[in-house]
């Protein structure tokens, strides 16, 4: 009766007297020992010799239990022929020990695959928290109620100059006043994500540096697809802008020297002609001669001062934009450009058609005409070429919109297909040491700040044709501004 109850447990059962002979094994006990061959009535140290190792637990624990009557619990593997890992439990009886043992290779093989898959799991939740934290652009964990911060890294609490634990817990609007910016988050909220949004203006540890990123936002969904938070990655671009400006600065200078030695050039001739006619005047012996050569001196000198106030024009830039028709601009470079027009043999040809004025910054659009004609003349055969200047309204395509376009058009050498996919890239010339390579990217920068569009149309030994389309309001409110204060952060508050 007692060896069917054995039987029926799960556990394997094996029974030893003093001598250590297997007096008794259940059904299970014969299944997992079953590679060993018959035992009952053995010794198990000879069943078993890799056991009987005075420094194998075997050995250790079957004689604490044996000798000191105290029950033992271990786990060991035992080999050839077995090769299994056992759970064991040693208990003392009147008539020696009783061991109650389990199989459990596959248990302990998932368990160690297990505990590999943690430590692999965990290293790569170390190093994507390493990666996190010293990334070199911010980043950022928002929650849903009130966009409070739920974590961000080094570099993203560093735009404010504070550590990230005195960051956490604080909402968007306290650390980042923006306006407009909660009403950003709100849309982002919705599953919509903004990429590449542009933000510049100084912090309040150092609000004597004016600062630059680019930050985007996204929504974060969890297992069941809802959104439960905001992602944002900020990359700080104050060298980048900073760079840039430099190079703009350097392009105006030099397109200040430029404009000097035309302007040199332009007022030499009218200046020589009234040299030589105040000289006629002072040796003429006619008074009614003399009167002659000094309205003819009056009219140059006309010219003169002509030519002086296209130039202050041409370089003045208002602080505010100007409503200025297309024809106004065409004009003032075309009277800066006048002489060397003449020395080049250029026939020019202009078309205006009415059309509203455009409000822009004058200067910096007078600046691209006068890029665009300089290329032109560049491009020109020698001894003779021809030049347009048009300005019309047009419709934008897309959405319909009034707008102003100016062309410059030349008959000159053209542009090869692939120099044309390079033309507005910064330093790309093909002018050699004479050409700095950034003419055409700032125009480009000026017009899209305009909020229009610079395209070029050219073919080999045929000519090139610019556009520039400007929309009538071509500077914003926000423009107006700054530029492009939009986007600015006057302060942010820790």
């Amino acid at each position: 009766m007692m060896s069917q109850f054995f039987d029926a447990t799960s556990d394997a059962i094996l029974f030893l007297n003093h001598d250590f002979v297997v007096t008794f094994l259940n059904l299970r006990a014969e299944q997992i020992l079953a590679p060993r061959g018959q035992i009952l009535g053995i010794n198990l140290w000879e069943a078993f010799p890799e056991a009987a190792v005075p420094s194998s637990p075997y050995w250790i624990n079957y004689h604490r239990t044996m000798d000191e009557g105290i029950a033992t619990r271990f786990e060991a593997f035992y080999g050839e022929p077995l090769n299994l890992w056992f759970d064991i439990h040693a208990m003392p009886s009147d008539d020696g020990i009783i061991l109650f043992f389990r199989d459990i290779t596959r248990g302990r093989a998932n368990r160690e695959a297990l505990e590999v898959k943690t430590r692999e799991v965990e290293q790569q939740l170390a190093e994507i928290e390493s990666l996190y934290r010293t990334a070199p652009i911010g980043l950022a964990l928002f929650d849903l109620d009130d966009y409070h911060y739920v974590r961000l890294n080094d570099r993203q609490a560093a735009f404010f100059g504070l550590k990230p634990e005195e960051i956490v817990g604080r909402t968007l609007t306290e650390m980042a006043p923006i306006e407009g910016l909660r009403e950003l988050f709100d849309q982002v909220a919705t599953g919509v994500p903004v990429i590449n949004f542009p933000l510049e203006g100084s912090v309040v540890t150092d609000p004597d540096n004016y600062r630059y990123w680019t930050v985007s936002y996204f929504p974060v969904t969890g297992p069941d697809g809802t959104i439960q938070g905001i992602t944002a990655a900020s990359l700080e671009i104050t060298q980048q802008k900073k760079a840039e400006q430099a190079l703009m600065e350097s392009e105006k200078l030099a397109a200040v020297g430029r404009l000097a030695a035309s302007i040199a050039h332009e007022i030499n001739n009218p200046l020589e002609s009234v040299t030589n006619l105040l000289y006629l005047a002072r040796h003429s012996t006619r008074i009614e001669d003399a009167q002659e050569f000094i309205l003819q001196a009056e009219t140059e000198l006309q010219r003169v001062a002509h030519i002086t106030s296209q130039t202050l024009r041409f370089h003045k830039q208002a602080s505010s934009p100007q409503e200025v028709s297309g024809e106004a601009l065409m004009e003032s470079v075309r009277s800066v450009f006048h002489g060397k027009l003449v020395n080049a043999s250029a026939t020019v040809k202009e078309r205006h058609r009415d059309a509203p004025p455009v409000r822009c910054f004058e200067g910096e659009i007078r600046q691209v005409i006068s890029n665009l004609v300089g290329n032109a003349l560049d491009a020109m055969p020698h001894g003779g070429g021809n030049l347009l200047l048009r300005s019309r309204k047009a419709h934008d395509p897309r959405t319909g919109a009034a707008m102003l376009v100016l062309t410059v058009a030349d008959n000159g050498s053209g542009i090869p297909k692939e120099v044309q996919e390079k033309i507005f890239r910064p330093f790309y010339t093909t002018k050699g040491i004479v050409g700095t390579g950034l003419g055409l990217w700032i125009s480009q920068e000026i017009v899209d700040r305009h909020r229009g569009k610079l395209s070029v149309r050219s073919r080999e030994g045929k000519g090139t044709v610019f556009t520039i389309a400007l929309p009538y309001d071509a500077v914003s409110r926000e423009a107006q501004a700054t530029s492009s204060e939009a986007n600015r952060i006057d302060t942010l508050k820790p």
